[in-house]
């Protein structure tokens, strides 16, 4: 026992001064910072202290009826039901002869403020054993109260918020053992975990990207508890009871109480199956952007090739050059303007013709039902139809004053017939080789079908275009050539040339 020095002629004064305070069983009770108070066998106040005053918020008159068992003011169940006073914890303990501990009680005191008391009470028995009465403590508590409702309702909104939120999220304690999951870690794993008895995860089997299996001890939440350090940037696949699998990023962060003991941990599991879709498509659209750049090369190589071995002069080069271009770039311009995902023909026709037929307008006729064409289809279509056009305006119908040019088309089953139609133009006789719209429909088209008629009166050429399944499935499939050559596109010559 450690010493304590004292000075031995104060002892007998704090000594006969403690002995006069414990004589009276009034001071002792006056000492307490807990409000006491004592009945008789009927529940009768024979005495309380100052603290029970306070607390009670008045002097009670023993004698009321209304004030046995306690000197509250007024008393309430927890479900804000008023007490009566035969329904007191001292009435219940004075009725069985039991003590009853740890019994909160709703007070309401005279000026209308309201407290929780926490008391206890204990029978008394005389020296034959007989119950005489009781005793009550009882102290403030609703400050506690208040801190535990509020620290409650905030729990209870941290709940609500991860419960909210789109990303599986769980804890577990410092063994593993789950204790907390939201409900989109049960949409993420396809099952409901197990508080208390399911470890380290929320999911079934875990695997590698490669699909090599990760046994439980050894996934990224076991890793943090092991290591007591967050896991980061550890991609898995998650399998769900019903076999389909789903990819995840998992955060396990480690958890530690003010002395820095660690206590569990959280993980937060993102579900990345859109991302890594959008990664596979990211891809596909670079190789098919790479295609496309590709394929616009060796058009645009072709027809500078052709426009330049078939050129008369520097001018004629620049302007068979310079339409030819400018009709690929409308065609891309429409399929552009439609995300690439096809356009209609009367728009294509309408773009490529007007060069020939803004001057003459009335002699040029472009009808026909709304019909969507292949990305593949517009570009082909787009390079005939310009072809037409520039053969019309130098050697064909509208290279005088009076013929007149048709693009008329139908649709049935499944096909739509284009029939350029002109007349009233120069004498045209059938060309010696086949020319531009012939080889790009035979090479851009080849599910097509072209036929070309040279009557007196001037050209008709009918073009067929199959519209189902296997067509379409061909011309992506031609679509996604590396390159097209199309030196056997343009031919040489004077004259006609279809």
């Amino acid at each position: 026992m450690t010493n304590v020095a004292f000075d031995e002629h104060a002892a007998p004064s704090i000594a006969r001064a403690l002995q006069q305070a414990l004589s009276s069983w009034d001071k002792l009770l006056e000492w307490l910072p807990i409000g006491v108070y004592a009945c008789d066998r009927d529940g009768y106040l024979v005495q309380y202290n100052q603290r029970a005053l306070e607390l009670w918020g008045h002097a009670p008159d023993p004698a009321e009826e209304r004030h046995r068992y306690c000197g509250t003011y007024k008393a309430y169940r927890s479900n804000g039901e008023e007490l009566e006073p035969a329904e007191m914890p001292m009435a219940e303990m004075l009725a069985s002869g039991r003590p009853i501990r740890d019994r909160e009680l709703d007070v309401e005191r005279p000026d209308g403020t309201r407290l929780t008391l926490l008391g206890h009470f204990d029978p008394l028995f005389d020296d034959e054993g007989n119950l005489v009465g009781g005793v009550g403590c009882f102290q403030d508590i609703t400050a506690r109260k208040l801190a535990e409702d509020r620290l409650g309702e905030r729990e209870t909104w941290h709940r609500a918020l991860l419960d909210a939120l789109p990303a599986a999220i769980y804890t577990t304690d410092a063994e593993g053992r789950l204790t907390f999951y939201n409900q989109a870690a049960v949409d993420l794993s396809g099952r409901t975990p197990i508080l208390g008895t399911d470890a380290w995860s929320v999911g079934g089997k875990l695997f590698w990207p490669d699909g090599t299996p990760i046994a439980y001890e050894d996934c990224p939440m076991a890793m943090a508890l092991k290591t007591g350090q967050p896991v980061r940037g550890t991609e898995k696949i998650v399998e769900r009871p019903d076999g389909t699998r789903v990819p995840i990023l998992p955060y396990p962060t480690p958890l530690h109480d003010t002395e820095g003991r660690m206590i569990g941990a959280v993980n937060m599991l993102v579900d990345i199956t859109e991302r890594k879709h959008a990664e596979e498509q990211k891809t596909l659209l670079l190789r098919e952007l790479a295609h496309r750049v590709n394929n616009s090369f060796a058009v645009i190589l072709a027809i500078t090739q052709q426009s330049l071995r078939n050129a008369t002069s520097p001018e004629a080069f620049a302007a068979s050059f310079t339409g030819r271009l400018q009709a690929l770039a409308q065609a891309h311009n429409l399929l552009l303007a439609k995300d690439w995902a096809g356009a209609d023909l009367a728009e294509l026709a309408k773009g490529q013709l007007a060069p020939f037929c803004l001057d003459v307008a009335e002699r040029c006729d472009i009808k026909g039902p709304r019909v969507r064409l292949l990305p593949t289809q517009v570009i082909a279509l787009g390079v005939v139809l310009h072809e037409l056009g520039t053969n019309a305006a130098k050697y064909g119908a509208l290279s005088n004053n009076c013929g007149k040019v048709s693009l008329n088309w139908t649709v049935s089953d499944g096909r739509v017939r284009l029939i350029w139609t002109e007349r009233d133009g120069p004498q045209v006789s059938p060309p010696s080789r086949k020319g531009l719209g012939s080889k790009l429909i035979e090479r851009g088209l080849p599910s097509a079908t072209i036929d070309w008629r040279f009557d007196p009166g001037g050209v008709v050429c009918s073009i067929d275009l199959p519209l189902d399944i296997q067509t379409r499935r061909a011309l992506q499939t031609f679509r996604i050539q590396t390159s097209i050559s199309l030196d056997a596109f343009f031919l040489g010559g004077r004259g006609y040339r279809p």
